[in-house]
Parts: C-alpha cells; sequence; structure tokens
C-alpha cells in the first residue's frame, strides 16, 4: 500500500480513525486497489480533561493516530468535536504536528460533513450531543450559528430539549398550578426519570445532574410528543424553528452552498423533528434542502486528506 491518507473523526463519545491507501496499479479512490482500515475508540481512551484544557491530550491521539497508521502517509485530517475558535485550530494543529511526522489539517468535525456526502459546498447541521449549524465563505472563511454550548445554547440537542422541557414545566406550574404541569406527559415522564413528584424537586434534582447527562433523558421528549404533550410539542417546535433560523443566518452572511448536510444522533434519529426542520426551512430559508449524512464522518476526512496540499491548511 502506497500514498495512504488518513482521516480522523472526534466526537464527543468516541474517536473514528480511517486509513485508506492505493496500491501501485490504482489510480484512485474509485480503483479496486484502495485498502481501507478503520478503528474506533472511545474518546476518553485518550481525553483525559476536556480537550484544550490539557494539551498532553493531543500528544495521546497523536500516540493512537501513529500506531494505527504506520509509516506511509501523505496526510492527515482531524475533524475535531468543540473546536470553536481560530486559536483552537491552531493549538490543535501545532500540539498534532509536533508528535506526527506527517501534514496534518485540523478542522470542526461539522466540516467533515459535506465532503462525506462528495459536496464541495453544502452547509452543515449536527444536531446530537451538541447542535452547531456551519458553512464556509467564498474566501474559506467558516461561518457558525449556536454551538455554544448547552448552558447557554446547543439548540436542538439532546440536553438542550431536556432542558428547554423542564424549563417550559416549571413555567407550566408557576402558571397553572402543579397538578397541571404533572397532568403534562413530559413533565411526568421527566418526574419518573429522576424519581421526584413537585416541581421544586425536579428543579433540584435537574440542576444537580450533570449537564451533559441531561441528553440521556431525550427519547422522553419524543415519547411525550406521542402521548400528546404540549410541552414536548412547543419544545420541538421551537428546536426546529431555531435550527432553521441558524442556517438562514449562516446562508446569509455568505456561506455557500443550498444543501443541507444534517447528522448527529438527535437529527438522524427523530423524523419528527426532521420533518419540523423542513418546515421550518421553508419558511426561513426556502432555498435550502436537507439531506440527511448515511456515510461515516470519517469519510469527509479522508476526502479532505485526499485533496492534500490543494486544500488551503
Amino acid at each position: 500500500m502506497h500514498k495512504a491518507v488518513v482521516g480522523v473523526d472526534v466526537g464527543g463519545t468516541k474517536t473514528h480513525l480511517a486509513i485508506e491507501g492505493f496500491t501501485a496499479d490504482s489510480a484512485g479512490p474509485a480503483d479496486s486497489g484502495v485498502v481501507r482500515r478503520d478503528l474506533i475508540v472511545p474518546s476518553s481512551e485518550w481525553r483525559h480533561a476536556p480537550t484544550f484544557s490539557d494539551l498532553s491530550n493531543f500528544e495521546r491521539l497523536s500516540r493512537i493516530i501513529s500506531d494505527f497508521s504506520g509509516d506511509a502517509v501523505e496526510m492527515v485530517v482531524v475533524g475535531l468535536h468543540a473546536l470553536d475558535t481560530v486559536e483552537q485550530r491552531e493549538i490543535a494543529a501545532s500540539a498534532l504536528a509536533a508528535h506526527l511526522p506527517w501534514p496534518v489539517r485540523v478542522v470542526n468535525d461539522a466540516e467533515l460533513l459535506g465532503p462525506a456526502v462528495g459536496l464541495d459546498h453544502s452547509l452543515q447541521l449536527i444536531v446530537g450531543t451538541g447542535a452547531i449549524a456551519m458553512g464556509t465563505g467564498a474566501d474559506g472563511e467558516v461561518i457558525t450559528a449556536d454551538g455554544y454550548g448547552i448552558l447557554l445554547a446547543d439548540y436542538g440537542s439532546a440536553p438542550a430539549l431536556v432542558r428547554e422541557a423542564v424549563r417550559r414545566g416549571l413555567r407550566l406550574a408557576d402558571d397553572e398550578g402543579p397538578a397541571a404541569a404533572a397532568a403534562d406527559p413530559v413533565v411526568a415522564l421527566l418526574y419518573g426519570a429522576y424519581r421526584v413528584d413537585s416541581p421544586a424537586d425536579l428543579a433540584l434534582a435537574f440542576s444537580n445532574d450533570q449537564p451533559y447527562d441531561w441528553g440521556r433523558h431525550a427519547p422522553l421528549i419524543f415519547d411525550a410528543l406521542h402521548r400528546g404533550s404540549p410541552v414536548a410539542n412547543a419544545v420541538i417546535d421551537e428546536a426546529a424553528g431555531t435550527l432553521a433560523r441558524n442556517l438562514a443566518a449562516v446562508r446569509r452572511r455568505g456561506a455557500l452552498g443550498t444543501v443541507v448536510v444534517g447528522a448527529g444522533g438527535v437529527l438522524t434519529a427523530q423524523p419528527v423533528l426532521q420533518d419540523r426542520l423542513v418546515e421550518a426551512l421553508t419558511a426561513h430559508a426556502p432555498d435550502l434542502t436537507l439531506r440527511l449524512l448515511t456515510a461515516p464522518p470519517v469519510d469527509g476526512a479522508l476526502a479532505l486528506a485526499r485533496a492534500g496540499t490543494s486544500v488551503p491548511n
């Protein structure tokens, strides 16, 4: 195998590595001479603290990449979850380059989505553990909306759906009384999940929970919707509308493309959210269409790596 490229998709919970090489008689990735290997490891295997709070994380990630890849590598592209600033991009690229002998490009993991489906220009939307809308301008500038974390935003993400359901449930209890709140299926399900039976106890239990752990209860929001919950209906409508407005804003600010490539566990697993997002796009950005990602995002990292030096660092 020669002319190998390596793609890495670093997610919140798992890290997916793939190496693709071409045998001597093959001309490119469409040929039968392509050889590919994949490896998935828990991100906790190398990330022992928030990614940028401990730069030794990158040394451990580099070791995994190096051990997996071997020697004959021409390019490595890493899509990194929670990469929010140009400074972070430079820090990550420098830290990885210090431990890897090959050219390394670092991008936000959302930037892998368009290349993963073969699009040069697209908007990207991730709705899972977090939520972010992203696109690229004509000058290569990355344009984003949201992605500010679940304490403040990340509307539509699993933790944010639960956060907003709790907030609306507590407001309902204040407006119409605790009994009215408990009669709403989403509040009743959250009472059961947190083993409480009053608004005050729900507020306390929820506040004491780890924020990223809120997301484990997100399926209850959709379960409650199917049981006729007005609170769940309002939460999902608000999420879809906010996601659509975020995409419209990214487009308005100069992002290229009219296809939104959607990914993330919440968006891909919940047809009702997909449908409402499409409806909201009709109102806020009618030129945009939604296309769900079916390939693994690491395919986008491989595509960018294959582009090699033709892709700006």
